[in-house]
């Protein structure tokens, strides 16, 4: 049986899962513990063998526990993190079906969940559960893509700091690369936004010869995109890669019929198609598969509870883009009030209080009835809509909160029928919370 590593031999024999909670069930699965900054997984090996674990890899001494546990099979490997990689590469390397990565600043998950829908159209595929696209998540779900008998698979790649995109691309080496947009969440960590692009095309690295490299047509730094830039970076040397762009019909009526709103819903089905249409899905059942696609929960996501309230759901992340993707959105469906929550945008860096303080102008523009705002960056945005208010002649009411269950118990009250509200921040601000109790009362 082929192995990922000579150095400790593993074998898939028996394993039906990889596992890297020790909490979870791991009936018939590789438990793999992961060092983290505040825990080490090793601390719970025996608990996920409790909970089914037939395998363990480890880089401590597990000679007790291998007397106590014959049955489990336990690899020593120098890194467990590393060792994992190693799997993925191996489980990559016997999927015969095609692989299209997705990567970018914003939108990558609703992106590659819109080209699945394409594809799904008329054809098997696999996709990334979830946001499982780190240096972790990535050989995961390679595992769980090798065993699911799909022609095809869309599966997401991230990254934060600089290196991890090669990483987990040489482990993927997808066939077909989609990048979004370059935007700026991470800027903290990558200092510039041209340090993002040329980690994002980082997304190259391990890819075949003669791949196709899919490209937003209308972001600033993509568009400008060449062979040449390429070569400045180091990139695919060697290698003869197609560079493609896509963006939406220019015509709003050829545009397909979306269940999602906003111009950067339409920017992703463009991206759908194009792919589609690479691989041989008819137009046809690809704009049909699109137009079912209701989005996904904390990325856009349009729900109306039973007491008339409809909510966008962009709760998950937030950056200055899609920040202002979101206001629009808001701004685009129709309500008796808007009512925008909104709350700090974070890893942004040395400019971040400046990215806050831009939106000011935008919601004047927008005519955004309420605002709430969560956090110290947050409050920044309205200061700045104090000022550009006076200038557009339009103030939404404005309220500041530091307290999350203040902020939700005001909402609650607040919001009555026909409202619409756009819950939007970084997801540890969790104003998911807040969306999961309106949630309950979704029709």
């Amino acid at each position: 049986m082929e192995t990922a590593d000579r150095s400790f031999g593993f074998s898939d024999e028996g394993i039906e899962r990889i596992v890297l909670d020790s909490r979870q069930d791991s009936t018939n699965g590789l438990f793999v513990p992961i060092i983290g900054e505040k825990s080490d997984g090793h601390d719970y090996i025996e608990m996920a063998i409790r909970n089914g674990a037939r395998a363990v890899l480890s880089s401590r001494d597990c000679g007790s526990l291998a007397a106590a546990y014959p049955a489990v099979r336990f690899y020593p490997v120098e890194d467990t993190r590393r060792a994992l990689q190693e799997i993925g590469l191996m489980e990559r390397r016997r999927f015969p079906g095609t692989v299209i990565g997705v990567t970018g600043s914003v939108g990558k998950t609703t992106t590659r969940s819109m080209i699945a829908a394409a594809l799904s159209a008329e054809r098997r595929v696999f996709q990334t559960a979830g946001n499982a696209n780190s240096q972790v998540g990535v050989p995961v779900t390679l595992f769980q893509m090798r065993r699911s008998e799909a022609e095809l698979a869309v599966i997401e790649l991230g990254m934060s700091e600089p290196g991890e995109m090669t990483r987990i691309a040489r482990i993927a080496c997808v066939d077909i690369a989609v990048i979004t947009n370059i935007g700026t969440a991470h800027i903290e960590n990558l200092k510039t936004q041209e340090n993002i692009l040329r980690e994002k095309l980082h997304i190259l690295d391990g890819m075949r010869d003669g791949g196709l490299l899919l490209l937003n047509a209308e972001d600033p730094l993509l568009s400008g995109v060449t062979r040449e830039t390429l070569s400045r970076f180091g990139i695919a040397e060697g290698k003869e890669i197609r560079i493609c762009r896509y963006r939406p019909e220019k015509e709003e009526a050829a545009r397909p019929k979306l269940l999602v709103r906003g111009y950067h819903m339409q920017q992703n089905a463009a991206a759908a198609l194009r792919i589609a249409s690479e691989l041989g899905v008819s137009e046809a059942a690809a704009r049909q598969a699109l137009a079912r696609f209701g989005g996904l929960q904390g990325r856009g996501e349009i729900f109306t509870t039973k007491g008339g309230v409809t909510i966008i759901d962009d709760a998950y992340n937030a950056s200055p883009a899609s920040m202002r993707a979101g206001l629009s959105v808001l701004s685009e469906l129709r309500g008796e009030r808007k009512i925008a929550v909104l709350a700090d945008m974070l890893e942004l860096g040395e400019r971040e209080e400046s990215y806050h303080r831009e939106l000011g102008k935008l919601i004047s523009e927008l005519h955004i009835d309420v605002l709430f705002l969560y956090g110290r960056l947050a409050a920044l945005i309205g200061e700045s809509v104090q000022q550009y208010g006076d200038t557009a002649g339009h103030k939404p009411a404005i309220s500041y909160f530091t307290d999350l269950t203040e902020l939700r118990n005001t909402v609650c009250s607040v919001a009555h029928t026909g409202d619409v509200l756009l819950f939007k921040g970084s997801n540890s601000m969790r104003l998911s919370d807040i969306v999961s109790e309106l949630r309950k009362e979704r029709e």
